[in-house]
């Protein structure tokens, strides 16, 4: 059980610090606000490190804690794991940015799945072995896995898309 709290407080504490960081960064976006380029490219880090953790994370629930994903669940895990990995390559190459947008994907689904988390959709499940209205995680009555999943793609999709509006603005 301790280590369910850990896992819960440390990605509940992630998830606060991506919604703050998300604030900032659209800010920064609706402002016009630029950095010289070493910053601006730390943006970019910032995403891909976001992905990874992400990742990461949703391992940590399935193999280690041993929550087993629903079909929502995995739906967003087949999103994260491609971007997670198509941003470590854009690192050495930066053609593979654009394909870092799919996150905007996973943020609908990650809405769809608190959705049907909170009651929505008539109530029924999505899968037989594992209901999509069920909460592993309930931090603060609203933070689910669903939340975190979501947040992770929308601070990865405002991040790439700050470095990208940034890095136009530095060629032309």
């Amino acid at each position: 059980m301790d280590l369910i709290v850990f896992f819960n407080t440390l990605f509940g504490f992630f998830t606060f610090v991506a919604w703050g960081i998300s604030f900032f960064i659209l800010f920064l976006i609706f402002t016009k606000k630029r950095f010289i380029k070493l910053i601006n490219d730390q943006f970019y880090n910032f995403a891909t490190l976001v992905a990874v953790v992400c990742s990461v994370g949703s391992l940590v629930y399935s193999e280690v804690v041993g929550f087993i994903p629903c079909k929502f669940c995995w739906y967003q895990r087949y999103l994260m794991y491609p971007i997670a990995l198509i941003l470590i390559i854009g690192l050495f190459n930066k053609s593979f940015i654009r394909a870092g947008y799919l996150s905007l994907v996973g943020v609908g689904i990650g809405a769809y799945h608190i959705y049907l988390q909170n009651g929505g959709g008539g109530g029924g499940s999505c899968a037989v072995d594992v209901p999509c209205n069920l909460k592993y995680v309930d931090i603060f009555g609203f933070i689910s896995i669903p939340v975190m999943a979501s947040t992770g793609f929308l601070t990865i999709f405002l991040a790439l898309l700050y470095y990208d509006l940034s890095r136009k603005e530095i060629v032309e």
